[in-house]
């Protein structure tokens, strides 16, 4: 496990860790949420190995790639001939997590059918292999994750409610990149001086423009596009400081996607592109959110509802532009 990809000295990341190091003592299930490249299972590990089960498997799973009754076979196992081409029979995922902990990454992915397998197996701890009828038992704790917001997920009928609030004994959260910047300058040392290691090439250095560019990125891709910036970076060999100008950083970011146009009219065309059109879109975010909470009388759900946008992005924009939804509410 990449455990050094958890280094941090923000505050946010040291009180992440403090509440981690707490419930990894005890069996509870533990559901991870984040945008995607944060490092979700690292996290999870984290949790394993300061718990009574770290000499015991930690078996990740990645739901998104197993569809199905392929889920259902990887996770529980099947008898000899419970199926065509089931010629031996088969112990799941869950038989090998014995006395340790499953990590079920991408857990929205999962269909309905195989979320109520799991939810019996999350019960009594009971399940049975695809093509018997004999119940076995497994001591698994499990911690999944998912970048989607689960609470809209139950409420499109797509993720049983009774099964999200069983994963969600303690919820986690883990902040994107761009949220903990004396982390971003932490990872980026630690990455330059790992990656040169791994290729055996001369660690890069930087400017101190290239470095200010770094720090103030909004990083969409988190931790996983800064060590392929870095990567690339070591790759390339500059035998000069890099520049920033010569940064592999995308010109847009989650604020700023491609392919969107922004909306109004009369703005500075004599400044940079990129400077106007974010300063136009965050105009446009503050009136959008002003008039979808007017609208709704400050029931966020509601206006997050509506504009069809997940609740938890819905938050992130209200704390973004510093919006209180309490000055929207009557009464």
């Amino acid at each position: 496990m990449e455990n050094a990809m958890l280094l941090g000295c923000s505050a946010a990341h040291m009180s992440l860790l403090e509440c981690l190091s707490k419930v990894a003592a005890t069996d509870a299930e533990v559901l991870i949420t984040g945008p995607t490249g944060v490092g979700k299972e690292l996290y999870a590990s984290y949790i394993h190995v300061r718990s009574p089960r770290f000499d015991s498997p930690f078996v990740p799973v990645n739901c998104g790639t197993l569809g199905g009754d392929l889920l259902s076979n990887e996770l529980f196992g099947h008898s000899r001939g419970a199926y065509t081409g089931a010629n031996e029979k088969k112990d799941g995922l869950i038989n090998a997590a014995d006395k340790g902990t499953l990590f079920l990454d991408e857990i929205d992915a999962v269909d309905l059918p195989s979320q109520v397998k799991l939810l019996r197996f999350l019960q009594d701890k009971k399940f049975r292999r695809v093509g018997e009828t004999v119940l076995r038992k497994a001591n698994v704790r499990l911690i999944s994750a998912t970048n989607r917001d689960l609470e809209d997920a139950v409420q499109e009928g797509s993720f049983r409610s009774d099964l999200y609030f069983r994963l969600r004994v303690f919820p986690v959260c883990i902040p994107p990149l761009r949220d903990r910047p004396d982390d971003t300058a932490m990872l980026t040392m630690h990455f330059v001086r790992r990656v040169a290691d791994d290729y055996n090439l001369e660690p890069i250095k930087f400017t101190k423009d290239a470095i200010d560019k770094l720090m103030s990125y909004s990083w969409p891709g988190n931790i996983r596009e800064l060590l392929n910036c870095i990567r690339y970076l070591t790759l390339m060999q500059p035998d000069h400081p890099v520049l920033a100008d010569e940064l592999p950083l995308l010109c847009w970011d989650e604020d700023d996607p491609p392919g969107e146009e922004s909306p109004g009219n009369g703005f500075d065309f004599g400044r940079p592109l990129k400077e106007a059109k974010r300063d136009l879109v965050a105009e446009f975010e503050r009136k959008y959110l002003d008039n979808a909470l007017t609208r709704s009388k400050g029931n966020v759900s509601q206006a997050a509802r509506d504009s069809g946008k997940p609740r938890r992005a819905f938050f992130e924009l209200m704390r973004r532009h510093k919006i209180d939804p309490q000055q929207y509410r009557s009464g």
